[in-house]
C-alpha cells in the first residue's frame, strides 16, 4: 500500500554517524567489592547509530541511501562500514579521520533495562582542508545521483558544526528542488538556514528560544519567529509523550502520541526525521506524512536498543489502526500551543 509512493526514490544522509554496542546480560547478584551489581555477560551486538541509524530507517522504507560522514581509522569503523554495506547502504562518503575515533556508544542492558553506557567520541571540528575533501565527495554524489532528499543529522560530535559545509550541502540541494531536512544541535541555527524542515524536540527549540532572546512560551510563536528568521518552510517538534507539533503556514496542529509500550525513545528522533523525508519526498500531504513519522516513533519506541522502522511495520499499524488514513481529516487545528519545558 505504502510501498508504491516510496518507488525509486533515492536520498542522502549526512551527520555523525556512530556504532551502538550493547552488551546484554543479567544482574543477580551484588559484587562483594564494592556495592556495585554483577553483570553477567551473555551476548554482544551492534547496531548503526546517529546518522547511520537515519540511513537505517531509510532502507528500512525500501529507498535508496548514502550516507556521508566521518570514521576513525580503527576497527569499529570497519565494523560500521560493514554493517552499513550489509543492509546496501552506501559508503561513498565516509570518510576517514586520523584525528579522532569511530564514535561508538556502548550500552549495558539487563533485563530491557539500560544499567550504563560508555561513550567514545572525539567532538572538535572539521579541520578546513578536510571539509575542503569532504564536500568534493558530497558535490561528486549530487552530480552522479539522482536524490529526492537530504537529511542533515547533527549530533554535535563535530561535522555539521561548521556553517560553510552546512550552507554548502543546503545551497546544492535546494539549487535543485530538493528538499533538506534537518535535526538539529546546539544553539547556533544560524548554519542550518534555507533547509526546507527543522526538527527540534521541545528542550531544543525552548533552548534556542532563549538564546534568540524568545521568552514566549506559546511554541506556535516561537516557531513563528524561528521559520521567518532562518527561512525554513515549516517546522517539526517532537514532544515526546504529547506527540508531535506541525508548524506550518497551513497547519498547526498537534498530532498525539501513538505509542502503547515505551521500552527505549533511543533513535525515535532518528525515525521520525526518516520517515517525514520519505513520504515528504513521495509528496504526500504533510498532515498525512506526519501521522505516518508519529506512527513509526510509536513503534520504534516499543522496541529494545536502536532498532529502525520498516515498512512492513508502518503498514501493518495502517492497516490495523489506521485505515482511514488516506482519508483522514487533519488532526486538531490549533492557532497556538503553550507547552513550556518541563
Amino acid at each position: 500500500m505504502l510501498e508504491k509512493y516510496l518507488a525509486d526514490l533515492n536520498f542522502l544522509v549526512v551527520g555523525d554517524v556512530m556504532l551502538d554496542r550493547y552488551f546484554w546480560g543479567d544482574v543477580e547478584r551484588i559484587s562483594p567489592e564494592a556495592p556495585v551489581p554483577v553483570f553477567d555477560l551473555q551476548k554482544v551486538s551492534q547496531n548503526l547509530g546517529g546518522a547511520a541509524n537515519v540511513a537505517a530507517n531509510l532502507k528500512g522504507l525500501k529507498v535508496e541511501v548514502e550516507l556521508a560522514g566521518l570514521v576513525g581509522r580503527d576497527n569499529e569503523g570497519e565494523d560500521l562500514k560493514a554493517l552499513a554495506q550489509r543492509q546496501n547502504i552506501g559508503v561513498k562518503a565516509l570518510f576517514p579521520d586520523e584525528t579522532r575515533p569511530t564514535t561508538v556508544k556502548t550500552r549495558i542492558i539487563a533485563s530491557a533495562q539500560q544499567l550504563l553506557r560508555i561513550d567514545t567520541e572525539q567532538r572538535h571540528p572539521l579541520s578546513q582542508d578536510k571539509i575542503v575533501l569532504f564536500l568534493q565527495g558530497i558535490r561528486n554524489l549530487f552530480e552522479n545521483k539522482k536524490l529526492n532528499g537530504v537529511i542533515l543529522s547533527d549530533y554535535a560530535k563535530g561535522l555539521l558544526r561548521s556553517e560553510v559545509l552546512c550552507q554548502e550541502i543546503i545551497g546544492l540541494a535546494r539549487a535543485q528542488g530538493i528538499p533538506v531536512m534537518v535535526d538539529p544541535k546546539g544553539l547556533d541555527w544560524k548554519r542550518y538556514q534555507g533547509a526546507t524542515c527543522i526538527t527540534p524536540n521541545t528542550k531544543e527549540l525552548f533552548e534556542v528560544a532563549r538564546a534568540e532572546g524568545v521568552y514566549d512560551q506559546d511554541i506556535s510563536s516561537i516557531c513563528t519567529h524561528l521559520c521567518a528568521k532562518y527561512q525554513f518552510d515549516f517546522m517539526l517538534v517532537t514532544m515526546g509523550p504529547k506527540g508531535i507539533y506541525l508548524h506550518h503556514p497551513q497547519y498547526k496542529q498537534i498530532f498525539p502520541a501513538q505509542a502503547r509500550e515505551v521500552y527505549d525513545v533511543s533513535g525515535a528522533g532518528d525515525t521520525v526525521i526518516s520517515t517525514l523525508t520519505a513520504f515528504f519526498s513521495a509528496g504526500l500531504p504533510l498532515p498525512q506524512v506526519v501521522t505516518l513519522a508519529n506512527i513509526a516513533a510509536g513503534i520504534v519506541v516499543g522496541k529494545v536498543g536502536t532498532q529502525p522502522i520498516t515498512l512492513e511495520e508502518i503498514e501493518s499499524a495502517v492497516k490495523n489502526e489506521f485505515s482511514s488514513l488516506f482519508n483522514i481529516t487533519p488532526a486538531q487545528k490549533i492557532s497556538g500551543v503553550s507547552h513550556g519545558p518541563s
